[in-house]
């Protein structure tokens, strides 16, 4: 149901703003917001930019999985992204973009062809995810929701809230007690042994 009105309301911004951003914890399955995106949307090109393989691969598993027709989506990494030449970004010609982890734009070349496609494709409804919009820099902190979305969030949950309605499982805190005594004193004993020899 979160997912659900999430989705609803990123509708009702696209109908007068061309991007906005959901900002919901790890777990709570923002790519299937993106994924009903996707599936509403078949006969416009969709470029999905997302930080790692795995997550590509979580993401095909899952368009096979719910009959989603993959025709109509590029699906980069960031990394991908960084080694295309301007031609190439141009020609992707997006009617959607779809930032997965967009904190990741506010790394120095990520960011810089990851706002090359954004200036590239202007008119392209841009969508962004992300638990952290927050970037931490040596120059401060970047409110990455804030750059690319103008402050634009369709939907906004806390891991707190997250839990307290049992959308996440309450977390279990293990912790674990390390003697590095021992293993010093091992490893001075094996250096003068090393030294003796």
């Amino acid at each position: 149901p979160h997912n659900e009105k999430a989705y609803e309301e990123i509708k009702k911004v696209f109908e007068t703003q061309d991007r906005t951003a959901v900002i919901h914890p790890t777990g709570t399955g923002k790519s299937f917001i993106a994924l009903k995106l996707i599936e509403e949307n078949p006969n416009k090109k969709i470029v999905y930019i997302s930080p790692s393989l795995p997550i590509i691969q979580q993401l095909e598993i899952n368009i096979e999985k719910y009959g989603i027709n993959p025709e109509n989506i590029e699906i980069l990494t960031y990394q991908r992204l960084n080694r295309m030449t301007k031609q190439e970004i141009e020609a992707l010609k997006a009617d959607y973009i779809i930032l997965d982890e967009f904190h990741h734009c506010g790394a120095p070349e990520w960011g810089k062809v990851a706002y090359e496609l954004l200036e590239t494709n202007r008119n392209a409804k841009t969508l962004g995810l992300s638990a952290t919009p927050l970037r931490y820099t040596v120059g401060g902190i970047r409110d990455m929701s804030e750059e690319i979305f103008d402050g634009s969030i369709a939907s906004e949950m806390s891991l707190e809230s997250a839990i307290a309605e049992g959308i996440l499982n309450e977390p279990t805190y293990v912790t674990g007690v390390y003697e590095y005594e021992n293993l010093i004193g091992d490893l001075e004993r094996r250096i003068e042994e090393y030294r003796a020899n």
